[in-house]
């Protein structure tokens, strides 16, 4: 999940030693190597315990969602409610498994890295088809990949590595990259590298948005924004589990859009729903001990912040941000608002990316705070508004402990509650004083959230903060071309504690995923990475 300003989830998983030798390895696999490297597996790790022989094929899935798709067009979005959508509906070259574990081939069956790593030469499956019955084919890829890149793109920066591309033939793809590039193969297996089909966009156009055709295990039967959108399986996809059962299990997957966590749960303890994301905290236990309803809580990579925006005065000023981190309390925000199920948040790199450290996290400090604010341009202090999403529990929660909070320094808090196509629509504009942000990464690199977030020319205007840092960005970009793992480390070791220090933001808390499902639902789960692997979901 990269970009979002309202709902999503994760905790803690790789760090410190692990994070450097799983970084070894795809570098290794990704930009280092020479020769053929295939594609990991072939298939799908499974997500829970259930055998593949007892899996029955058919029905449909209910899934409460707390944020509504805005477009199908994988290579023009950059919220999460269309990314995780598009995870299911597109397929691209490389892809996490479901488990959320490790990078494998999705499209691609192998490739091959040349001249230092700055060629890597894409075998594509043979099998794979367009949900309308046609061929995936290395056109169809080069055809994305250029619009990705295009400067009209929301989302080129996914594919800012990339120098040029060819069609060797109908199912190779060859990329050659401005330099050797750390996090490409992370890269290529987000949204933005989704592969489309070049005959559908051009004759849809605008449509694409609402009728795109699927690539992936599913494709969109009917999209009603603002109420649902009903995914059905794509008859042409090619992947089976290991005893021959074609994926997906399912006949189709209805996203119902309830973003009020109290309607959310009613329905499901009715059963009017089959599965829902983002159980309130304080309802986990409860929820758990309703009969034929199964709760969980999994470790996510996300992370909860305000962002300041530079174009209100008062949040140029360091010492004024770095007071209003010192003076929330964030382990009272656990207990009271997360009800322990949840961490603070220390780094601005989300807790499980490679290279998080907690080091250089702020601490509850009121009198370094109050210190701080008579040292700055605000002693008195000041009044501000923060945008947060209308029916979030946890944001709006938060948001009040917030204000008490801040009134120790002066300053007053103001809490305007929005839904969520209007808060990403005013973020995006940045039209907003401050705004409640929901992270979650999207593959196991730092790359592209720290790009949203704290980079200004990373796509996002430092995470439309508008907030601007040539020392920081300097480090980061070398980040990005500093293939050994341990060079690389210690570089976003300067660089996180530069951000700590300098960032407009209030890093708050590292979350977790919670969800619940009805017990006839097998092998329903959320990755680290917030998405749903729904095509190796099956009911009994």
């Amino acid at each position: 999940m990269r970009r979002v300003s309202v709902p999503i989830h994760r905790g803690a998983r790789l760090a410190g030693v692990a994070a450097v030798v799983l970084v070894a390895v795809l570098v290794s696999q990704a930009v280092a190597s020479a020769g053929r490297t295939p594609a990991a597996s072939s298939g799908v790790a499974r997500t829970g315990a259930d055998s593949c022989k007892a899996v029955q094929k058919g029905g449909t899935l209910v899934y409460g969602v707390t944020q509504d798709v805005v477009s199908f067009d994988a290579a023009n979005t950059q919220d999460n409610g269309s990314l995780w959508a598009d995870m299911n509906v597109y397929q691209q070259l490389v892809r996490l498994t479901p488990d959320g574990s490790k990078l494998v081939g999705d499209l691609a069956q192998s490739w091959d890295v040349k001249q230092g790593g700055r060629v890597i030469v894409f075998h594509l499956r043979h099998d794979a088809r367009f949900s309308d019955g046609s061929q995936v084919t290395a056109a169809d890829a080069k055809f994305s990949f250029d619009r990705t890149r295009s400067p009209k793109s929301v989302v080129n920066w996914t594919l800012e590595a990339v120098k040029s591309d060819r069609v060797v033939d109908k199912f190779t793809f060859e990329v050659t990259l401005k330099q050797p590039w750390a996090p490409f193969l992370n890269d290529i297996s987000l949204w933005g590298a989704s592969i489309m089909s070049q005959t559908a966009v051009k004759r849809l156009g605008a449509k694409i948005k609402t009728q795109p055709v699927s690539s992936g295990p599913f494709w969109v039967a009917d999209f009603k924004p603002g109420q649902y959108v009903l995914l059905k399986r794509n008859p042409y996809y090619w992947q089976k589990d290991s005893c021959g059962n074609r994926y997906p299990y399912l006949d189709a997957v209805k996203l119902q859009y309830l973003p009020n966590d109290s309607t959310r749960m009613a329905k499901l303890q009715a059963g009017a729903i089959d599965a829902a994301v983002d159980v309130p905290y304080n309802q986990i236990e409860s929820i758990g001990r309703v009969p034929h309803l199964k709760t969980v809580t999994s470790p996510q990579m996300g992370q909860i912040s305000i962002e300041l925006s530079q174009g209100f005065a008062p949040f140029r000023d360091q010492k004024v941000v770095q007071a209003m981190n010192y003076v929330i309390d964030r382990d009272a925000i656990v207990k009271a608002v997360f009800f322990g199920h949840a961490s603070p948040a220390l780094s601005p790199v989300l807790r499980g990316n490679y290279f998080w450290t907690g080091a250089y996290g702020y601490g509850f400090d009121v009198k370094r705070a109050q210190a701080l604010m008579e040292a700055s341009h605000y002693p008195k202090g000041f009044s501000f508004t923060v945008n947060t999403l209308a029916g979030d529990t946890i944001g709006n929660g938060i948001g009040v402990v917030m204000q008490d909070e801040l009134k120790q320094i002066g300053i007053k808090l103001k809490i305007n509650p929005l839904d969520g196509t209007t808060q990403y629509a005013v973020q995006q504009n940045r039209k907003f004083q401050a705004s409640y942000l929901y992270l979650t990464a999207d593959n196991l690199d730092p790359n592209s959230n720290m790009l949203f977030c704290c980079v200004a020319d990373g796509g996002a205007h430092a995470g439309y903060t508008d907030w601007k840092d040539a020392e920081a960005d300097a480090i980061f970009r070398q980040t990005q071309t500093t293939t050994d793992p341990v060079k690389r480390g210690k570089l976003y070791d300067r660089w996180q504690k530069l951000i700590m220090e300098r960032s407009p933001y209030i890093w708050l808390i590292d979350p977790t995923n919670r969800f619940a499902y009805r017990d006839n639902v097998h092998d329903f789960s959320i990755q680290p990475t917030a998405h749903w692997p729904l095509w190796v979901v099956w009911k009994g």
